[in-house]
């Protein structure tokens, strides 16, 4: 399903590199989100799915979706990458508790209101930490590829 349950990102980096180079590259990608946590993270050739990993907190940056996806790919002479994140669960369990809430005070207007305050919010502020997240990750490759991959003399 597309917008609002599907959320993508992508960004040309400054680096271009080739496929023989997406491994390496979805391998910095791995390290940093296994810290926000994900889980259950596959590297397919030029793709990296993930879940979100174990946490308590609704302050962690992973609790909003179900699952994400980032890919990189060549667009002529630079290397794009794509970040695709999906909420339908966030969608789902806020509608409950929203629909709750309306049966509670058996007013339409509080059901509407609830939906709009916690879902809008939390997808607000969900869509606002993971392009953060993505911008840090574009920037850290661009970076990560610098230190890998001197420039050779005579290049540029």
């Amino acid at each position: 399903m597309p917008f609002p349950f599907t959320i993508t990102y992508s960004s040309t980096l400054n680096e271009n590199f080739g496929p023989d180079r997406y491994v390496a590259v979805l391998g910095f990608i791995s390290d940093f989100i296994v810290n926000k946590p994900a889980k259950d993270i596959v590297i397919d050739n030029n793709t990296l799915t993930f879940k979100p990993g174990p946490s308590f907190w609704n302050t962690n940056i992973m609790v909003p979706i179900e699952r994400g996806i980032f890919t990189l790919s060549s667009r002529g002479d630079r290397a794009v990458l794509t970040y695709e994140f999906f909420m339908y669960h966030m969608f789902i369990y806020t509608g409950v508790m929203a629909v709750g809430f309306g049966i509670i005070s058996q007013e339409i207007w509080v059901c509407v209101g609830a939906f709009l305050w916690l879902c809008g919010m939390n997808w607000l502020i969900a869509l606002a930490r993971h392009k953060g997240m993505f911008d840090d990750i574009a920037a850290g490759i661009d970076t990560f590829l610098q230190q890998e991959m001197p420039e050779k003399p005579g290049e540029r």
